[in-house]
């Protein structure tokens, strides 16, 4: 697995907790699901079982380090693991100290995203400004329970979060695309240097046979056909402008929108 390499000044890298059997039952219907363990192996578990990674990304430069999503830990530790790296842990293996971040951008607020980014009630990153859009946050306040908005409210308190709805740069070379669908406020994020660009898909992906059928409804999203439009024009995008594509659930997180699919990435860019 690729796990960072640098654009320009940018140093990208992952922070992995690991990854968790899921059911194939809540994927696509009709899928050749042998064929596709032939071709990407990593993605499965077993022959009932993707391997569900639970990726956050750190992006890098002298001045900033953002962090793109925050893990699940500990809101709601999935059960069982198949490989598990508590979070404390993976974010000093991607090299980041908390308290260096200056950015988080949550994609989403399921808990698999931002569930990390409140520990013992208070924030783990005390010096960052969070990103959210604010349809997640409400409909997040209408859903009720322990969720990763009901954990974050401390942060409301604390005046660190930024919920301007607009897609616009938030840090030089970093820009918001809603693409909702997953979740009413679901967005994805740009980062252009130079001439290269990475689209960070958050859940627009769970496994690498939507690429091909992109244009299809997700069992994992609030709004089907609003998820499959989303997903089918950035992957698109993605695809004429030969972006690198940065998937939170692949077990190889970088890689390529190809016609035949997806095209993992093992060699650092640049």
């Amino acid at each position: 697995m690729l796990e960072r390499f640098t654009l320009g000044s940018t140093e990208i890298t992952v922070v992995c907790e690991g990854y968790a059997p899921l059911d194939l039952g809540d994927e696509l219907p009709n899928v050749d699901w042998a064929a596709e363990r032939e071709r990407y192996p990593w993605a499965f578990h077993d022959e009932r079982s993707a391997a569900w990674h639970v990726h956050a990304f750190a992006l890098r430069n002298r001045t900033t380090l953002v962090l793109i999503d925050t893990g699940v830990s500990p809101l709601l530790p999935i059960q069982p693991w198949a490989e598990h790296t508590p979070l404390d842990d993976a974010l000093k293996a991607g090299g980041v100290d908390p308290p260096d971040v200056t950015t988080v951008i949550l994609t989403h607020l399921h808990a698999d995203h931002a569930g990390g980014a409140v520990v013992a009630g208070e924030p783990r990153f005390p010096n960052a400004v969070h990103v959210v859009h604010p349809a997640d946050w409400e409909h997040f306040g209408r859903v009720g329970g322990y969720t990763a908005r009901f954990a974050m409210e401390r942060l409301a308190e604390l005046d660190m979060l930024d919920l301007d709805p607009h897609d616009r740069e938030v840090l030089p070379g970093i820009r918001l695309a809603h693409a909702p669908g997953h979740t009413p406020g679901h967005r994805c994020v740009v980062l252009s240097v130079d001439r290269d660009t990475v689209l960070f898909t958050g859940d627009l992906l769970h496994m690498p046979v939507q690429i091909p059928r992109s244009n299809e409804p997700s069992n994992h999203d609030v709004d089907g056909p609003q998820g499959a439009r989303s997903r089918h024009t950035l992957l698109n995008r993605a695809r004429e402008g030969g972006w690198t594509v940065a998937v939170s659930h692949f077990g190889h997180p970088f890689g390529r929108v190809e016609p035949q699919g997806w095209e993992p990435r093992t060699e650092p860019l640049g």
